[in-house]
């Protein structure tokens, strides 16, 4: 089975964990308030929507990898990935001022419109939908320490595996800070890009799941360290590979507007490469559209083609597919048990294939 099929094959195991996770929390909502059940239901409903579960699928697979051999608890501990995707996400969107994800409204803008007719001042709007929305993204996040703070593993494991879930957050507020700095400064390098994919998407993406699941496996502290020099060059051929497909994607395959990233004024990589390239027409193309929350589908396409003219797509993909192989590299010198490691070298592979 390739490492597509796996991940479909996982996925299905792991959704069907979180319903039953989430019916007990909704249950126990209920029992405090109606709208704490609303709470918890809008955090359920947003996790379960979609998602490819990249990184509890990681680290499950690093746990199994690192010789772990309780798989119902590894499923478990899995769920803490996913409910610390949903955490950063909610606040993501409310940072980006989005609202769609996942083809369907993000939590805040859901809030706002179940609301909108009972609060008439669109500033006292905007400020409730997005507090609650903090609320939940904070919600989610509790939730992701309390999977692995109670599974079944052993004690100094579990305190291991928290202190790394700490460090991932720590790192991630870090990235999202800079991501945000950059979009109103006018100079910005590909180190500054680098450094936010390094914070922001490399932890919590590929670095944390992995080194918890192999944690939790029992893996000493050089062990666990090894897999960084896996990790980040995939976590930034991951983030290369999205803001291609941020720029090239589909709304339907990208479950939001394809003009976010455009619109949201995200210095990329991609885009960095081309505005150092491109001659003073091209940049104007550029600059014209990038941050402009007005930008249209046909702005998108006069930057796709500043893209390729001045060889930046392919640049980046090419990057990408180096980064690629230096992960590759790595994992086969790493002895890990098969079972785990077999999915890791797949999804390795499949990073720079995907569509969304």
């Amino acid at each position: 089975m390739d490492a597509k099929a796996q991940l479909h094959s996982f996925k299905e195991i792991l959704d069907d964990e979180l319903k039953l996770y989430f019916d007990k929390k909704i249950e126990d909502a209920y029992h405090t308030s109606p709208i704490a059940e609303e709470l918890i239901n809008r955090i359920s409903e947003l996790t379960l929507r979609g998602g490819k579960r990249i990184r509890a699928a990681l680290l499950y697979h690093s746990y199994l990898a690192h010789g772990g051999n309780n798989k119902t608890a590894a499923i478990k501990a899995a769920m803490a990935m996913e409910l610390s995707e949903t955490f950063l996400l909610i606040h993501d969107d409310i940072m980006d001022n989005s609202d769609l994800r996942r083809g369907g409204l993000t939590i805040h803008a859901s809030y706002r419109e179940t609301n909108k007719d009972r609060i008439k001042s669109p500033s006292s709007l905007k400020n409730f939908s997005d507090s609650v929305a903090l609320n939940a993204g904070d919600t989610a996040c509790a939730m992701s320490y309390e999977i692995i703070s109670t599974a079944d593993f052993e004690p100094r494991f579990i305190a291991r595996a928290l202190a790394e879930l700490s460090r991932v957050y720590i790192l991630e507020t870090y990235g999202q800070t800079l991501d945000m700095v950059l979009q109103y400064r006018d100079q910005v390098t590909t180190h500054d890009a680098l450094l936010v994919q390094e914070l922001k998407t490399v932890p919590y993406t590929f670095d944390g799941p992995l080194k918890i699941g192999a944690i939790l496996a029992g893996a000493d502290d050089d062990s666990v360290a090894l897999l960084s020099e896996y990790s980040v060059p995939l976590g930034v051929a991951f983030q290369i590979q999205d803001d291609i497909l941020g720029m090239y994607g589909t709304e339907e395959k990208l479950g939001k507007p394809v003009t976010s990233d455009l619109r949201e004024g995200k210095k990329t990589l991609l885009i960095l490469d081309a505005l150092e390239k491109a001659n003073g027409k091209q940049r104007d193309i550029i600059e014209k559209s990038l941050g402009n929350p007005k930008a249209t589908f046909s702005d998108l396409e006069n930057v796709r083609k500043v893209l390729e003219e001045t060889g930046s797509l392919n640049q980046s993909k090419e990057l990408a597919s180096r980064l690629v192989q230096r992960s590759l590299n790595v994992i086969n010198q790493l002895r890990l048990k098969n079972e785990g490691k077999e999915f890791l070298v797949g999804i390795t592979e499949y990073m720079i294939n995907r569509e969304y």
